[in-house]
């Protein structure tokens, strides 16, 4: 999960929109939007202060894990030193605009690549303005090298002992010397995507073969069989069904041999394409009857109701799903009493007054009002109980690929 996916799940955990995360944080919600998108960083000060709205350590916030001495306190300062762990994952994510690569450990870099990172991160705290603050943080850092130095050599110590937990791989072990997945397309009438991908094995053979593996959180999997192309580069490309949750494993077949090995797993999936709807207000209605009258009536109540839309962009500026269309309905004993178009604010895309640099998630409106109005209907005896018909509200959304979708206004 990128820094981005871990603020946009963060946010909607705390019930927060783009719009009040961004008052809470003194910035516009089109920063918010572009941080969810990975298209910008925030800056130090913005960390401190998006950990402490979101409720989570800074070091959780960058890399979705507590550090052990953060784990071991439950009430620190509100604005904890950035580790080495941190600081890592603050410029991994300042690298990774378009391309997914592999998670590097802090075994792998080793300590003085990790004094390396430090240097870089000053570098980057100066960018933006932070130098004074991440001096601050150096400090606290490098009094932890010593101890960090001597878990590192504990690590490889039982790495070498083969103490590892069950489905990890180390670097050294791992099937593949380098990999890469893209997004090249999104279809909303089909509700997939095409990905494409490649992969270098670390040794390979004449009978060499690679497949990868989607396995979908709804129990579906799809395989693709890669293709060597120049060099010892093997490329592959279809079209992945939409899921809650998908994980890429990679089979590398060679000298009779099959070894598999999982890739990543990416826990947010549909939602970075398809729109979500925040929630749905109930249309007011209410019903009443008078004793030994024939009839009874229903009163539709005036008001004014708005639906938030999240619509979600890729980095092109392009959106992927929208609603194209929106209307309300309102049925009373099988009959049509409301058909309504709605307004909304959602500009279609390339439009001269669409938005300049749309980026993650951008919240659109469907907004309509609604008048009093009252029906009679015939009274029936087994209504007696206070089971008798009253309107059934639906909204009505049909997308740019075609597809409607109906949702209930009811209470």
């Amino acid at each position: 999960m990128t820094l981005g996916n871990r603020i946009a799940s963060l946010r909607k955990a705390a019930g927060l929109s783009q719009e009040a995360l961004a008052a809470k944080l003194g910035v516009s919600r089109q920063a918010i939007g572009k941080w969810e998108a990975d298209a910008t960083l925030p800056s130090l000060d913005n960390l401190h202060q998006l950990a402490k709205e979101l409720g989570v350590s800074i070091d959780a916030l960058l890399t979705g894990e507590e550090t052990d001495a953060q784990s071991a306190s439950e009430a620190g300062p509100p604005q904890t030193p950035l580790s080495l762990e941190g600081v890592q994952a603050l410029l991994e994510g300042q690298a990774r605009s378009d391309r997914r690569r592999q998670k590097r450990t802090l075994l792998r870099l080793g300590v003085p690549a990790a004094l390396a990172v430090l240097a870089l991160a000053a570098g980057l705290a100066w960018q933006n303005g932070q130098l004074a603050s991440l001096r601050n943080q150096l400090g606290t850092v490098q009094g932890s090298v010593a101890t960090l130095d001597g878990s590192v050599a504990a690590l490889q110590s039982q790495l070498s002992a083969g103490i590892l937990g069950q489905g990890q791989t180390t670097f050294s072990e791992s099937l593949l010397a380098s990999w890469d997945v893209q997004v090249k397309e999104y279809s909303p009438a089909e509700s997939q995507v095409l990905m494409s991908l490649s992969a270098t094995p670390r040794t390979i053979t004449e009978d060499c073969a690679l497949r990868f593996t989607f396995v979908l959180s709804d129990g579906q999997s799809l395989s693709l069989d890669a293709v060597q192309g120049e060099g010892d580069v093997f490329f592959a490309e279809g079209w992945v069904p939409l899921a809650e949750s998908y994980t890429l494993n990679v089979s590398l077949m060679r000298d009779g041999e099959t070894k598999v090995e999982q890739l990543y797993t990416e826990p947010a999936f549909s939602s970075q394409y398809e729109m979500q709807i925040q929630e749905l207000p109930p249309v007011m209605q209410s019903a009443s009857h008078t004793s030994f009258s024939k009839t009874y009536t229903v009163r539709q109540e005036a008001g004014d109701y708005e639906i938030p839309v999240d619509v979600s962009y890729a980095r092109d500026g392009r959106p992927y799903q929208w609603p194209a269309k929106a209307w309300v309905t309102g049925t009373l004993a099988g009959e049509e009493v409301l058909n309504l178009a709605l307004d909304t604010d959602f500009i279609q895309p390339g439009s001269e007054n669409g938005p300049s640099e749309p980026s993650g998630t951008v919240t659109f409106y469907l907004r309509f009002s609604l008048e009093a109005k009252t029906f009679e209907q015939p009274w029936k005896d087994e209504y007696a109980d206070g089971d008798w018909p009253e309107i059934d509200y639906q909204l009505h959304i049909l997308d740019n690929g075609g597809s409607e979708s109906s949702y209930s206004l009811n209470l």
